[in-house]
């Protein structure tokens, strides 16, 4: 059973967990050495060394091979090997900075996550070190989404309920990484937003970019990066609060600011199309992304209506 309090910190148990995860694998590894007493906390602190130990390995891989493999002959084209390493590093620490920041509501809050696979292997390595390991059956142990069931009876509407609490999780963390993705590109790596095409000339092939964004970007960014953040705020706030109401408000909030964006974007039209190679896309893609921009418009405001509706529908029963 839980205990109260930790044996090794004096604090409660929901505190020390939470203190697990504060600094990463590090904390995790600090806990591990003072708790001597309390399951939860040493299996909060294995979770935390196995999970951000291993993130934290893969990054400093990508970053060492972006550093290493500048360019790269692929297909007799030189690509810029280090900008994908750069960003599949960075997609990584988002991610990282995402489950950090739910590892730690959720663990105050006094909810207990089992995170797929690095819980497993938590448990396993408990065992095998012999550390002793918490009842499975004992802690009310939750997925990013929801609880996890504990018995294999569990309702078919009670599994359907946790499915899909688990996929608005991994929707949410989707979200969130792709928003701070979108952020760093259109702040710091404009100029990459381009068209990518290969020449030759005296025997060597080129990877020639044609930027597509124009100075006119700038007039965009404030509304872009108001919603993005707002994007990433209220996803991590709908994670660490399973709300039907709240996330139905949220879900209001951030189309509404996604239709202002996409509104903004056709009206300023932040596009130069002209210099590239094709003269068949610079016929083209200036109508192509009209068009995209208009279904992004008429998306959000459909998105709107649904979750209006939802919400009032919501409020009215309570």
């Amino acid at each position: 059973m839980e205990k109260d309090k930790s044996g090794g910190t004096g604090l409660e148990t929901h505190v020390a967990s939470t203190l697990a995860y504060v600094g990463g694998w590090v904390s995790g590894l600090i806990l591990l050495f003072v708790e001597k007493s309390n399951r939860v906390v040493r299996f909060h602190a294995m979770q935390s060394v196995v999970t951000f130990g291993i993130l934290h390995i893969i990054i400093v891989i990508l970053i060492s091979l972006g550093s290493l493999f500048s360019l790269a002959v692929w297909g007799g084209t030189l690509v810029p090997v280090s900008l994908v390493f750069t960003v599949l590093w960075a997609l990584v620490l988002a991610f990282s900075i995402v489950l950090w920041i739910l590892l730690m509501v959720r663990s105050y809050n006094k909810q207990h996550v089992l995170l797929p696979l690095a819980g497993d292997l938590s448990f396993w390595m408990m065992d095998k070190f012999g550390l002793a390991a918490p009842e499975r059956d004992a802690i009310a142990f939750q997925g990013l989404g929801g609880e996890l069931p504990r018995h294999n009876d569990e309702r078919s509407h009670r599994t359907r309920f946790e499915d899909s609490a688990a996929a608005r999780a991994v929707g949410s963390v989707a979200v969130i990484v792709w928003s701070i993705f979108l952020f760093v590109m259109f702040n710091f790596y404009a100029d990459y937003i381009a068209f990518y095409h290969s020449s030759s000339e005296g025997g060597v092939t080129q990877l020639l970019r044609y930027p597509i964004l124009t100075a006119e970007l700038s007039r965009v960014l404030p509304i872009l990066n108001a919603t993005l953040g707002f994007n990433v705020l209220g996803h991590l706030v709908a994670l660490a609060w399973n709300r039907y109401l709240l996330r139905q408000l949220i879900e209001v909030v951030l189309h509404a600011m996604g239709l202002a964006v996409a509104v903004v974007f056709l009206r300023v039209f932040p596009f130069d199309y002209s210099d590239l190679p094709i003269g068949a896309l610079v016929a083209t893609l200036p109508t192509i992304t009209i068009v995209i921009l208009a279904l992004a418009i008429a998306g959000n405001v459909v998105e709107i209506v649904v979750h209006l509706v939802r919400l009032i529908t919501g409020l009215a029963k309570r």
